[in-house]
């Protein structure tokens, strides 16, 4: 299901979800808390899908409409066990750390790993290739608040499976 943009016009988000998801993860001593995430001080990372009309965003990218098509990174198969693109729980968590890194205690190479832990858990086979995809572009996202280094980063948990 897509939403309308509020703040861009013209513009309609691919992906839009309802439900609050986590991730338990090591990335203690982290806290942050705003209205679509939370890092609580275990190192959990919740989503807040339920809040207003959903979590919006396009999945992974980069991504251009040209010809009434849409080109660039494909979201992969369906997934059996979700129902969903398998790289969307992946792509979802990497948008919301892109989007909130001014704020959070996060680095970009801790959500890059992140992203590519999440793809490995749904057994997508090209993890490697979308690693070094958000590695190189992220350096074209702007400048990171923190400068954490990327300690082993592990993935206890997550909800949607």
């Amino acid at each position: 299901m897509s939403r309308r943009s509020e703040s861009i016009a013209n513009k309609v988000y691919r992906y839009v979800h309802h439900k609050d998801e986590w991730i338990d993860t090591n990335l203690s001593e982290r806290a942050f808390k705003n209205e679509w995430l939370e890092i609580e001080d275990n190192g959990r990372i919740i989503i807040k899908g339920s809040n207003k009309n959903g979590y919006a965003w396009d999945g992974c990218s980069p991504t251009w409409y040209f010809l009434q098509l849409i080109w660039g990174t494909p979201d992969g198969r369906l997934d059996y066990n979700t129902e969903k693109p398998i790289t969307y729980y992946a792509s979802m968590v990497h948008d919301i750390l892109y989007q909130f890194k001014k704020d959070i205690n996060i680095s970009r190479k801790e959500a890059d790993i992140l992203f590519m832990k999440l793809l490995k858990k749904a057994k997508f086979m090209w993890w490697w290739l979308y690693y070094i995809g958000v590695r190189i572009g992220g350096l074209f996202y702007g400048r990171w608040k923190t400068r954490k280094s990327a300690k082993k980063l592990d993935i206890n948990d997550v909800s949607w499976i």
